[in-house]
């Protein structure tokens, strides 16, 4: 699942992209009525994430960065966001090339974790990743 791309995908990747969106679904469910609920649950017009296809995110000459997100042995499942009314998901552990709105969401994510003896908040990332490099017209 490089891409999260319903229409693009077999049996197998499609069970496995429900299973990782916490989707239910009968067993005998036909493979278009499995690519419908998926793209139902990404929001119908969620942008897809891969390391070949770019994601133009509000404005189109916004500067665009490859990422990957660490994965999480407590947390499989992609991360899901949205800018101005537009979803994404990106695998964890894979590179993606988004926006700088996508960044800046990312980087905004946070979490409050409490030291259980002293009780100090710390802030932390909710969705660490690394920005591999920025993506250039040259590139």
């Amino acid at each position: 699942m490089s891409d999260i791309n319903p229409s693009n995908m077999s049996r197998e990747e499609l069970e496995t992209t429900a299973k990782d969106l916490g989707l239910s679904f009968p067993h005998n469910i036909g493979d278009d009525g499995l690519r419908k609920k998926i793209a139902e649950a990404l929001g119908g017009d969620a942008i897809s994430l891969s390391k070949s296809a770019p994601v133009a995110t509000g404005n189109a000459k916004e500067r665009q960065f490859e990422i990957i997100i660490a994965t999480h042995e407590q947390d499989k499942q992609p991360v899901q966001g949205g800018i101005n009314g537009k979803s994404f998901v990106i695998k964890r552990g894979e590179k993606a090339v988004v926006s700088e709105s996508i960044v800046e969401v990312l980087k905004c994510a946070t979490q409050h974790h409490y030291d259980p003896g002293t009780m100090e908040r710390t802030e932390v990332q909710s969705y660490p990743f690394q920005i591999i490099r920025e993506v250039t017209d040259e590139a």
